[in-house]
């Protein structure tokens, strides 16, 4: 018999794996810079060149620009700019050239050793995420054409929201910032941009998306010191979005690329912002398979795939906040800098936590510049436990305030939209042969009575007696809403 086929466009997710790792590097101090004697404050700032989807697998590769701040002999403060590359695979089956990979890239945490006065080694913890989406036709068997009275079908129903386009783009944003009393600084040191969504809607297979870049500048000031300079720049950016239903629920991830960022003679700071952005559209879907299915008289052969799905849903967005208090042992004069980065989500944790990784800079009251790491758990109340959660987007606060004469309140606050996931899967017959010519063994009684376990399925029984689940009902005046027994005498009629 030839099966009857529904067929649905997904995309379906061939990758998604977040692996943190370390570069290091080498470097000689050029000779126009004095000698080293301490490192003050270490930064990495990524910048990824190519990433591209080959057969099999996922190429990324890039630099790390390191920013290395350390006290000469002489005293005072200053600043290498050493450059660290790096490349990095991932495999995974059924990659190719017409996947959409979104690949993002994160310094969690940087550090430098002084090797001798003259030649240092630095270090970047990098943060690689990757997801790979491959366009698919999902085919499922929902009926066969020419199928008799005597074949009986069991029909299944699923209900699941499923990504059904996945597209990504990228786009440059280029402005001049004004920076407010920008006679007190002599250069931006070290860029870094959080990207944050407003507004994203679908229109005529376009995206319209609207957010805001909020550039964290730390910057340099005439008189030697290091002081953060933040501000604003929002955008609006249009892009195609082929496949995507004007009413799909849609999620926006960005990444950096590539940020520069640099202080002119005028105040202004001239921006150059690279951005990938990818959008997956999720629908929910009314999937008709047959569950099982045979023949009131003859014998029949069967085969069947087992299809894999994962299905999803967006949670509303959830807030996350953490404090804790760092002993640093002397007196601070000034917090300079706080940074947090998103190192994992820890699935493990209960309840879930994003592990961020936070670095203060700070100026003793002997005006020396002296930084601190820590690893800080922010956790997440997420309503319903489901299998899997992935991270779609966070917008984190991060401060620090002197208490005391010789501690740092760090203060973390953020909003976060999450992903949850949970897998199943389908059963979808393929073929069905019917034997005409073999006969099933007959039963040599027209009505059987027998004793039933409570929550045994009428198609079951009728399956074993090759009779109906009709006749079983109509046997024993049970309604259509009764698919499963109680425990209890059944008459099972038997042709």
């Amino acid at each position: 018999m030839e099966p009857k086929k529904s067929t649905f466009d997904i995309s379906r997710l061939l990758l998604d794996t977040v692996n943190t790792y370390e570069e290091t590097a080498d470097a000689i101090v050029p000779d126009t810079f004095p000698d080293l004697m301490r490192i003050a404050a270490v930064f990495g700032t990524p910048q990824l060149k190519d990433d591209v989807p080959q057969s099999g697998r996922v190429f990324l590769s890039g630099s790390i620009r390191m920013t290395v701040f350390y006290v000469p002999e002489g005293g005072g403060l200053r600043k290498l700019d050493i450059p660290v590359s790096f490349a990095h695979i991932e495999e995974a089956q059924d990659i190719n050239e017409r996947c959409q990979l979104f690949a993002s890239c994160r310094v969690v945490s940087a550090d430098a050793r002084i090797m001798n006065s003259r030649k240092l080694s630095v270090t970047a913890t990098l943060c690689i995420s990757c997801q790979v989406f491959c366009p698919e036709s999902l085919t499922l068997t929902t009926a066969f054409d020419d199928a008799d009275e005597c074949l009986e079908i069991l029909p299944a129903s699923h209900l699941v929201t499923l990504p059904v386009c996945a597209c990504r783009k990228e786009f440059t944003l280029m402005d001049d910032v004004n920076l407010a009393d920008f006679s007190r600084y002599s250069s931006i040191a070290v860029p870094r941009a959080e990207l944050r969504l407003s507004d994203c809607r679908l229109m005529n297979e376009k995206a319209i998306i609207k957010g805001d870049a909020v550039l964290h500048l730390l910057a340099e000031t005439t008189d030697g010191l290091l002081e953060n300079a933040d501000c604003v720049l929002s955008f609006t950016q249009i892009v195609e979005a082929e496949g995507m239903k004007d009413d799909a629920q849609l999620s926006v991830r960005f990444a950096v690329r590539h940020l520069d960022a640099e202080l002119r003679d005028d105040g202004l700071i001239s921006v150059g912002l690279g951005v990938s952005v990818l959008l997956t559209a999720f629908e929910t879907l009314t999937l008709q398979t047959i569950e099982d299915v045979y023949h009131l008289q003859h014998p029949v052969q069967i085969e069947s795939r087992s299809i894999p799905l994962s299905s999803c849903r967006l949670l509303p967005e959830l807030g996350c906040e953490a404090s804790e208090t760092l002993s640093v042992g002397m007196k601070i004069a000034q917090i300079a800098d706080v940074t947090a980065v998103t190192d994992r989500l820890m699935q493990e944790s209960s309840p879930l936590c994003l592990r961020m990784m936070v670095c203060v800079v700070y100026r003793a009251e002997d005006g020396c510049y002296y930084s601190m790491h820590r690893a800080v758990q922010m956790p997440l109340d997420v309503p319903a436990a489901p299998e899997t959660v992935r991270l779609q987007a966070l917008q984190c606060r991060a401060s620090a305030a002197v208490s005391g004469e010789d501690s740092i309140v760090l203060s973390l606050s953020g909003r976060c939209s999450v992903l949850a996931q949970e897998s199943l899967t389908i059963r979808d017959l393929t073929t069905l042969t019917v034997d005409t010519e073999a006969c099933s063994p007959t039963v040599p009684v027209s009505v059987i009575l027998r004793y039933m376990d409570a929550g045994e399925r009428l198609w079951d029984i009728a399956k074993s007696y090759r009779t109906t689940v009709d006749a079983i009902r109509q046997a024993n005046q049970l309604t259509e809403d009764v698919t499963n027994t109680q425990a209890q005498m059944l008459l099972i009629p038997v042709r």
